[in-house]
């Protein structure tokens, strides 16, 4: 039981690693366009329903290296880019 779900941390560690890398070439993508924004507002109405339930697992949920790597790389571009336009 505990293997299963240390495998779906896992799995969703990859993901978050993958959405990481591909926030970061949108980025690049971003730098090489012409700076034109259009706003636009939207609402959405968003339900939270919260349900607590309890479970003894041994799961390792430290963030991989490599996406700590990635989150940092992505938030010293953002927070540069703020820099520049500030």
């Amino acid at each position: 039981m505990t293997n299963k779900k240390q495998e779906t941390v896992d799995t969703l560690w990859v993901k978050y690693r993958k959405t990481l890398e591909m926030l970061n070439d949108t980025l690049d993508e971003l730098e090489k366009k012409p700076k034109e924004v259009e706003v636009i507002k939207e609402v959405e109405v968003e339900k939270e329903v919260e349900k607590v339930v309890e479970v003894e697992a041994d799961i390792d949920l430290s963030t991989p290296s490599d996406v700590a790597k990635l989150e940092k790389k992505i938030e010293d571009r953002l927070n540069k880019d703020d820099k520049l336009q500030g």
